[in-house]
């Protein structure tokens, strides 16, 4: 039961991050009106497809701690709602040595349920997985998120909660914190106020975080996946763990994992390209679809598949590749999702709606702050951070 006051909360972005945070603040008992540009679940978002990967573990400590916090939520959302929003199928992570040693150190220390793989066995935790020579680790606290369900499970929450609050099509352009709220302009001339504003915008935040004063860059980027399967058979490869297999000298990594009753998910760790919001464009790259299938039918043992369907998303880099949480006088900001957004996605609803009610930050939340980047120079160039931990799929 909410305890805080009743609040006017203006929610920017209907996403992975925004619908959840509108969700939790309506459920406290606080209005909401939720803006996007396209609404909730619109193809041009970050948020769009049916699954994400999730996974517990992380070569960071602190990612690893919070993976742990984000599946507890998920839970707490399933609680609410009745419905199943993810499921646990098991990942193998297959790397160089170096990035091995860090992620064992850190499941290690946080006692992280794991087991490691010599080169020779990875087959018997992923029937198909060819050996590269490198070893693996078998991490049973992963799975797939189901992201299209985990955002119907969102919407059922905010729909039950409602009462005065809304959700509006439109797209901001300005933001400015005031005295007594915040004021948001949207681009038809209209201005909304309220008492607090949460930006999640996903891509859209790159233009409207310069008008609170905040220097710090992100830069959004498309990536692309695929399914592959058997259209007779969608749930052949229903029962496969899910991969992250880290990049080598020749190829790029992958990311993989069964979407439920379509088939097996693949897309590579690289972006296609930078984007920016008006950059409307989400045809595959038929170069990058052939890619990622022969890399299937060879990496996994996959011969006979079929292409399924292809799609292009977008992510929002950070400069070190984490979130950025902060709350700025009366607008709370989250962006630089870094491909990895959707995992925490029920989690971050929590936090968002904490921070728009005026709370403190924990520390594991205080450590996304602006402040890690105070006095820090930025290259003009911006390159995609590195890490076996974009989970865009």
């Amino acid at each position: 039961m909410n305890t805080y006051r009743a609040l006017r909360v203006i929610v920017i972005g209907a996403g992975a991050w925004g619908l959840p945070t509108a969700a939790e603040l309506a459920r406290r008992g606080h209005t909401v009106t939720l803006v996007d540009r396209y609404g909730p679940g619109n193809l041009w978002s970050s948020s769009a497809g049916p699954t994400r990967l999730w996974r517990v573990a992380d070569p960071d400590r602190a990612a690893t701690r919070f993976g742990r916090r984000s599946v507890d939520a998920m839970d707490r959302v399933q609680k609410h709602t009745g419905q199943t929003v993810y499921e646990r199928q098991g990942l193998v992570w297959r790397d160089a040595p170096d990035p091995i040693a860090r992620l064992l150190e850190s499941i290690r220390a946080e006692e992280v349920q794991h087991i490691e793989i010599p080169a020779v066995d990875v087959g018997d935790y992923f029937p198909g997985l060819r050996s590269d020579g490198r070893d693996a680790v078998w991490l049973p606290e992963a799975g797939a998120v189901l992201a299209s369900t985990s955002l119907s499970a969102y919407r059922t929450i905010f729909e039950r909660h409602r009462g005065a609050s809304d959700i509006i099509m439109g797209q901001v352009v300005g933001i400015k914190s005031v005295e007594a709220g915040v004021h948001i302009v949207l681009d038809d001339g209209r201005t909304l106020q309220a008492d607090a504003a949460v930006l999640a915008a996903g891509p859209g935040a790159k233009n409207l975080l310069p008008s609170l004063g905040v220097t710090t860059p992100v830069q959004p980027f498309a990536e692309q996946v695929i399914h592959v399967g058997y259209p007779d058979r969608p749930s052949a490869l229903d029962s496969l763990p899910c991969l992250f297999d880290g990049p080598s000298d020749q190829a790029a990594g992958i990311y993989a994992m069964p979407t439920p009753g379509v088939g097996y998910k693949v897309g590579l760790d690289l972006p296609l390209r930078p984007v920016d919001e008006t950059d409307l464009d989400r045809t595959p790259n038929s170069a990058r679809t052939a890619t990622m299938a022969a890399r299937a039918r060879h990496d996994l043992s996959m011969p006979d598949v079929c292409l399924i369907d292809e799609q292009v998303c977008v992510w929002t880099d950070s400069p070190d590749g984490w979130f950025i949480v902060d709350r700025l006088d009366n607008v709370v900001i989250a962006s630089g999702d870094s491909g990895k957004g959707f995992k925490y996605s029920a989690l971050m609803g929590e936090i968002l709606a904490d921070l728009a009610e005026g709370r403190s930050a924990d520390p594991e939340v205080s450590a996304m702050s602006l402040e890690r980047f105070a006095d820090r120079a930025f290259p003009v160039e911006w390159a995609p951070t590195a890490m076996g931990g974009r989970e865009v799929l």
